[in-house]
């Protein structure tokens, strides 16, 4: 037992699951607090966070080969998210994306790789829509949905990794991503609607509609994540950087949460059931 107990802590599975912690556990309470406190702050918080995103999936995309122009057009995404969030006017905001645009479009033309740059403009709404979307429900909604959103998503995490790792069994999408199973899915899920039915017995109403959506949050945001690894098998990629000790991009890490959060912003936008 005292042999098995030391291979497993000198087992680099066990060092990455220190590492992962570690990162967790600081991260953690600065984004709670960031979300809290909102206004612009969390604006500027959640620009930074899209023009990272920006910037691992243009480096996947087009290689490391223009990194100048990588860094550049991650910020200029950045900006657009920023301005959107301060609400500084539509015609400022529509001014410099016109700039924006037209200064990409020049130097597109330029390196004359258009393949590329359609597939970056096509991807580059999965991230720009849900961040402007986040800023929106964090000055339209009540701080305890965003809090339940991001509660359902990890705990689909937390739930489809123990519970695919202790059953195991049929894999969920081989081809896009051999580790997942409809076991970890049904974990995943179960996990969220618990997590959806304890946000509604302590803080909100209507305990079959949050039980309900929450089921719904973790199969989109397993959606989310295998789209995020169709997206990395597609340009062999483990992980879409390692800016996150122990958990790799953060995309990586925000692939459920984004769409997530998109998921119930649209039914915001499209019905009355989340005016709570």
């Amino acid at each position: 037992m005292r042999s098995r107990i030391k291979s497993i802590i000198s087992s680099e599975n066990f060092r990455n699951f220190l590492v992962r912690s570690l990162s967790t556990a600081v991260i953690t309470p600065i984004v709670g607090y960031i979300l809290v406190i909102g206004g612009d702050y969390f604006s500027l918080f959640i620009s930074i966070l899209g023009a990272v995103m920006i910037w691992e999936m243009a480096r996947a995309i087009f290689g490391s080969a223009h990194s100048r122009f990588l860094i550049i057009l991650s910020i200029g995404f950045g900006v657009v998210i920023l301005l959107t969030g301060l609400r500084i006017g539509i015609l400022l905001l529509s001014t410099f994306v016109l700039l924006f645009l037209v200064s990409f479009s020049i130097y597109c033309l330029v390196i004359k790789q258009a393949d590329k740059i359609t597939k970056f403009l096509i991807c580059s709404l999965f991230i720009v829509i849900p961040c402007t979307l986040f800023l929106w429900l964090r000055e339209t909604k009540e701080l305890i949905i965003l809090f339940w959103i991001l509660s359902c998503v990890i705990a689909t995490d937390i739930g489809a990794y123990v519970v695919g790792k202790i059953i195991g069994g049929a894999k969920l999408a081989p081809k896009i991503s051999p580790n997942k199973t409809w076991s970890g899915l049904f974990g995943g899920v179960t996990a969220s609607a618990f997590t959806g039915l304890g946000f509604s017995v302590f803080w909100m109403e209507k305990h079959f509609k949050f039980v309900c959506l929450s089921l719904l949050i973790a199969i989109v945001a397993q959606m989310g994540d295998l789209l995020e690894s169709r997206f990395k098998r597609k340009y062999s990629l483990k992980e879409t950087s390692n800016i996150i000790p122990g958990h790799g991009g953060i995309m990586d890490r925000l692939d459920g949460h984004m769409a997530a959060v998109t998921f119930i912003a649209l039914i915001s936008f499209t019905t009355s059931q989340m005016q709570l």
